[in-house]
């Protein structure tokens, strides 16, 4: 019956940690593109900044889900101590994979965006240019799958 009542908490707890980091996630986004007012922009129904900050969203949720894994505990017959040192371990395994998340997928468009110099990404989906917010919407969801793979990695060393 614990093992249910625990289950239910992390559930509870991945839902209310989803809806952090997808706002977390549009946040610093907006925070990193100074010429661009996301929200206004939405607000206008800016369709092309839509796409990209819905590929963030999604691909913020794809390097997570390795760390938002339920933790597998035996209530009934861990001492008090091993479940709460299992329990912040998963913190921990949160916090890193926000961290990688938000460097890996900013620092992915970051490049990307240095090596195609001749369009000015940001400039193009602030005028609604759906094509090229699809095109970085691939970055960005390329770059989560590849990046969840090492995010799953680096936890396993971490629990190891």
């Amino acid at each position: 019956m614990a093992n249910l009542f625990f289950s239910g908490v992390q559930f509870v707890v991945a839902i209310i940690a989803a809806a952090i980091v997808a706002y977390l996630s549009v946040w610093l986004f907006d925070k990193a593109t100074r010429n661009l007012d996301e929200w206004n922009e939405l607000r206008k129904g800016n369709l092309a900044v839509g796409v990209v900050l819905g590929a963030t969203i999604i691909g913020v949720g794809i390097v997570l889900r390795p760390a938002l894994a339920p933790l597998g505990l035996n209530l009934d017959a861990a001492p008090v101590d091993a479940v709460a040192y299992r329990i912040l371990l998963h913190g921990v395994q949160v916090l890193v994979g926000i961290v990688l998340a938000v460097v890996s997928l900013g620092l992915s468009l970051w490049l990307f965006t240095r090596l195609t110099g001749s369009i000015d990404e940001w400039a193009e989906i602030g005028r609604g240019n759906v094509a090229i917010a699809a095109v970085l919407a691939g970055v960005i969801l390329a770059t989560a799958l590849i990046t969840s793979t090492t995010l799953d990695a680096v936890l396993a060393l971490i629990v190891g």
